[in-house]
């Protein structure tokens, strides 16, 4: 019985493992290390980049993209920018929108491409955040960028993996995580309207399986939360 008692804990603890998700800042370059104990913890997951010390990735305000790798089956995403050196203190009103709400469906590598700026910022330094908010709650990424002119090219990081799809979306939440004033670049599209380049058909899409190493094998939380189980109860009953 003991031993039972101690595989159904174990089981338990991979279950909640699992069952937590999260997303990984692709592109641009996130600030810090993945830490997925303050991913909760907004606006950057626990950072506080220093705008004055900080080395940027250079964002382009004609269109640049921002690419994310989530375990997360469904998500809304929000990106925003502001121009407080302290952004962890920037209220709400102090951060931008800088494209609509997305809805993405599907695991592993998402990216929206033609992300644009207006051209007014060109030269400034910027905390650039993303806020994806799926069924465990919001978690927070940030990446420390300079807005420069032109056209961004696509980079390797921007693919969109087999299945995943996105439309844009509202959400009232999301929504309260920026000021009501400007919107930047194309932010001002419907909600009923598709991304521009945001599916799997319009961007570089990978090869079935060849996914993120993390999710690639994870058709769904809940079916590796069942093989999990299996084996680990197989096994205690058998020992």
């Amino acid at each position: 019985m003991a031993r039972l008692t101690s595989v159904l804990a174990a089981t338990l603890a991979l279950t909640c493992s699992v069952v937590r998700g999260h997303f990984e800042l692709t592109y641009p370059s996130p600030v810090g290390e993945l830490n997925e104990d303050d991913e909760s913890t907004g606006p950057c997951g626990g950072y506080t980049p220093d705008l004055e010390t900080i080395e940027t990735t250079d964002f382009h305000v004609g269109g640049d993209s921002i690419a994310v790798s989530t375990s997360h089956p469904q998500a809304y995403w929000l990106y925003r920018f502001t121009f407080d050196n302290n952004a962890t203190a920037s209220p709400a009103e102090n951060w931008t929108q800088t494209y609509p709400i997305v809805l993405q469906e599907g695991i592993n590598s998402f990216c929206q491409p033609d992300v644009t700026i207006p051209e007014k910022y060109i030269g400034r330094k910027a905390v650039l955040g993303v806020v994806g908010k799926a069924s465990d709650g919001m978690l927070y990424q940030c990446a420390a960028v300079k807005f420069v002119s032109g056209t961004g090219q696509t980079p390797d990081a921007c693919t969109n993996s087999t299945g995943v799809s996105a439309s844009f979306a509202d959400d009232s939440e999301l929504a309260s995580l920026v000021g009501n004033g400007e919107s930047a670049g194309n932010a001002t599209t419907t909600a009923s309207s598709t991304p521009a380049s945001s599916t799997p058909t319009e961007t570089e899409t990978e090869t079935p399986g060849a996914g993120v190493a993390t999710y690639g094998s994870i058709q769904g939380p809940g079916s590796l939360v069942v093989v999990a189980f299996m084996v680990i109860i197989g096994a205690g009953l058998m020992a």
